[in-house]
């Protein structure tokens, strides 16, 4: 579980599943924070009623004005000393000893900060005078290029894949509602149309992979062969799936949605209970659920009236 703090990426995820009624206990488990971190922030953001992202957002800015209030002991002599030693190109490590050594307590972090926010210009007598983030591996066009070799493309795929030979090969995708960043990932399995499906309450890829590997621990090791995905930002993690659920990942070409036709035809049933103008955050887990039971439990021309349910799981029709 992660400990790093609850960021503005979450505030939205959080009012909208507060929003569908979630429980605490399944926020933490999709923003992946303790219960105790979110159930307590909520409460400080004006609890379950009044949870406002506006709100938390301005706090948030007012507890940031207080924190930069750290660097504005920087001044006078301190400050003198910090920029003659800077120029003398000590790093703010070294600053931060010599000038304890001399009684005046003040930490390289400060330091940092003060060149960062208010003295950029003493960047040039820092050793390394880059970006903090700055990329280490050339180009985003030349990143581009080496994730898309690492993809295994839907040509590669066994035979038996193609002809629908065996229970255990999914085809993954997203439903778009009113709300883009709330979707329904749906992954349906070729040979029997048995559907996995559950929400993401925002679109980050990460969070899919980890419910993606949540909801396949509920099916045996026999029936996860592989997955194909469509080409979506949502499934840059999928190196992180396949390494959790032992399934080989492969990727449709882009713009043939005919590839993974079994996937399409299946979110087109879905559309038939959440159009596409339809706000999502309205689903709850229970009612999706019950969706997918429907669509699982149907009869179909193409199993011989069988359901996905029954020929999935091998069951006998009585």
């Amino acid at each position: 579980m992660s400990h790093k703090q609850i960021g503005n990426e979450d505030y939205g995820c959080i009012a909208r599943m507060l929003k569908a009624g979630y429980s605490y206990s399944e926020i933490a488990r999709t923003i992946n924070k303790n219960v105790g971190s979110v159930s307590r922030h909520v409460r400080e953001n004006g609890g379950r009623d009044r949870y406002d992202i506006k709100e938390v957002k301005r706090r948030k800015r007012y507890k940031r004005i207080e924190a930069m209030e750290g660097i504005r002991i920087l001044k006078g002599f301190l400050l003198r000393s910090v920029t003659k030693l800077l120029k003398e190109h000590l790093s703010p490590e070294q600053i931060e000893g010599v000038l304890k050594k001399k009684g005046k307590l003040i930490s390289s972090t400060t330091i940092y900060r003060y060149i960062n926010e208010r003295a950029p210009y003493l960047k040039m007598y820092l050793r390394s005078q880059k970006g903090k983030y700055r990329r280490k591996r050339g180009t985003k066009q030349r990143e581009h290029e080496r994730e898309l070799a690492k993809k295994r493309r839907i040509d590669e795929r066994p035979e038996i894949i193609n002809r629908r030979g065996r229970i255990g090969d999914f085809e993954g995708d997203t439903m778009l509602g009113r709300d883009k960043r709330v979707r329904i990932v749906t992954y349906v399995d070729r040979k029997s149309g048995y559907l996995v499906s559950f929400l993401l309450p925002r679109m980050n890829a990460e969070l899919l992979s980890t419910l993606t590997v949540q909801a396949f621990k509920k099916i045996s090791k026999n029936k996860k062969k592989t997955i194909t995905f469509d080409n979506g930002i949502e499934f840059s993690a999928w190196e992180n799936i396949e390494k959790k659920t032992n399934m080989k990942i492969y990727f449709a070409y882009p713009y043939h949605s005919w590839e993974r036709g079994t996937n399409e035809n299946t979110n087109g049933l879905i559309r038939q209970y959440f159009p596409k103008k339809y706000d999502f955050n309205l689903i709850s887990p229970k009612e999706l659920d019950y969706v997918v039971q429907k669509l699982n439990n149907r009869p179909r021309k193409r199993l011989k009236f069988r359901t996905p349910k029954d020929v999935f799981w091998g069951l006998q029709l009585e």
